[in-house]
């Protein structure tokens, strides 16, 4: 097991937007599901959110950000950047290495 990539974002702002890219990649994770083959697992890609779950967390991020200044939106916006980077990173720690030609 590798060791735990470090998440900096620890401003309410900030992990609203990675629960967005977090909790949005289930969406995404689904419809790769079904290009996955029967014979092998898939289980993960398939966890999909239940009836109106997506529409409550949007719902939610909403209702955080309600009254909020420029400043939480660019924090929310940075938070997302975030997550979508550790998940850059923990792809190239799975890459395999290449083989020298």
């Amino acid at each position: 097991m590798p060791a735990p990539l470090p998440f900096a974002c620890t401003d309410e702002a900030g992990l609203w937007g990675a629960l967005y890219v977090v909790e949005g990649s289930r969406l995404g994770g689904v419809m790769l599901a079904r290009l996955v083959g029967s014979d092998l697992p898939h289980r993960y890609l398939a966890a999909a959110h239940g009836p109106g779950q997506w529409r409550a967390i949007r719902e939610a991020i909403d209702a955080a950000g309600r009254d909020a200044s420029a400043e939480w939106y660019d924090a929310l916006l940075s938070g997302a950047a975030a997550t979508f980077d550790l998940y850059a990173q923990a792809a190239r720690l799975g890459e395999p290495a290449l083989a020298p030609v």
